[in-house]
């Protein structure tokens, strides 16, 4: 995954992330994955992305960041990162540093 994705204002933003430790998948069963993005780290929290795991035996999750929240984002730079919580309660936040996205205007209306 890239380290920073371009967010277009407006416009819903799809992406895949495939979890890995050791080169190996991380079982997403049971476990839950929540996103927030914020205006900088440990700063403002924006909007909460909506995270659907798609194949978790092997690790992958679709995030979306949808039209209707990227429509209110200022031109700017954004931050997230991606807390799991496993069924036995332990809580992992990953990647360290957060992620980093750049909101744009659109050119086509």
């Amino acid at each position: 995954m890239k380290k920073r994705i371009t967010i277009v204002k407006g416009n819903d933003k799809d992406f895949t992330v495939r979890v890995k430790k050791d080169g190996n998948p991380v079982d997403l069963t049971d476990v839950s994955i929540f996103c927030e993005v914020k205006d900088k780290p440990n700063g403002n929290l924006l909007f909460n992305a909506i995270i659907t795991i798609t194949d978790a035996v092997n690790g992958v999750f679709k995030v979306r960041f949808p039209k209707e929240e990227t429509q209110n984002l200022a031109l700017q730079r954004v931050y997230f990162d991606f807390r799991f919580v496993f069924i036995d309660g332990t809580e992992k936040n990953f990647p360290t540093p957060p992620l980093e996205a750049v909101v744009v205007e659109r050119v086509t209306d």
